[in-house]
């Protein structure tokens, strides 16, 4: 083969991996919710999705049934086109947890889902896949304002005129193999109507830098967000995106970025 063959070939390999990469990434974007249907079940809303490459494995869910608004962020280990098909799995089986068996308790879906996951990998050995997921849901009641919230490795973040309070939620991951079955317990909170809240992916607090080149922590994301309170979300949305990226500084990205604000 000629010079000109090999040139050819090389330009039209470089080509098709573009193209797949374009393809994967525009498939990972398209099975998330749009932010304006986030904004519509809630009173203000954004979400913040930056992925550390082409795909993230970072996720969210909505779903709606009466006056109940179910929003769940999960945050599937590892990185890449591997952790984004696992994103696909997660809202499968969120989808039926909710809208197919009618469970209706954030920590009985973690439950549920838990289980769910690992019934369907339990005969997979040596998958390259990591079926493990850091998963935060919260229900609310668009009437009353009630909340609440189940956390499995992951938790929320309000805001409120007293300061930042972080709700914790459960240490385990959802889908981890093994004979481990954890539990979840769902948290009620009530007047929820003066308070912002805030789901982080868990690669929000794993970026470096600073001062002292440390990892950025919940307190000190609610800290920076007490006096910001009375903004509007999209307002809220590009100062945390700029204070997120202040932060990193000259440090590459090292992590998915996923952060949901929303009001009542």
């Amino acid at each position: 083969m000629g010079e000109s063959g090999k040139k050819s070939n090389e330009s039209n390999w470089i080509i098709n991996i573009d193209q797949i990469q374009d393809s994967t990434r525009r498939n990972y974007f398209s099975v998330l919710p749009e932010e304006k249907k986030l904004q519509e079940f809630f009173s203000d809303a954004f979400v913040i999705n930056n992925p550390k490459g082409s795909v993230g494995g970072d996720g969210f869910w909505l779903h709606n049934h009466d006056d109940d608004v179910y929003l769940a962020l999960f945050t599937c280990v590892g990185e890449g086109h591997l952790a984004s098909m696992m994103i696909r799995i997660y809202m499968n089986a969120l989808k039926k947890m909710v809208e197919g068996y009618s469970i209706d308790f954030p920590g009985s879906i973690l439950q549920f889902l838990h289980r769910e996951v690992q019934a369907r990998f339990k005969d997979k050995n040596n998958i390259l896949l990591n079926t493990n997921a850091n998963v935060g849901i919260v229900k609310l009641n668009r009437v009353s304002k009630q909340m609440e919230f189940a956390g499995a490795n992951m938790d929320l973040l309000q805001v409120h005129r007293n300061g930042a309070h972080v709700i914790k939620g459960e240490e385990s991951q959802v889908g981890e193999t093994g004979e481990h079955r954890p539990s979840y317990n769902s948290i009620s909170l009530e007047n929820t109507t003066d308070s912002n809240f805030y789901l982080c992916s868990t690669g929000t607090f794993n970026l470096i830098g600073g001062p002292d080149l440390k990892k950025i922590t919940v307190n000190q994301l609610g800290t920076f967000l007490r006096d910001k309170r009375r903004m509007e979300m999209d307002e809220q949305k590009a100062i945390i995106d700029q204070y997120l990226t202040a932060w990193t500084g000259a440090n590459r990205q090292n992590d998915d970025i996923m952060v949901i604000g929303f009001k009542s």
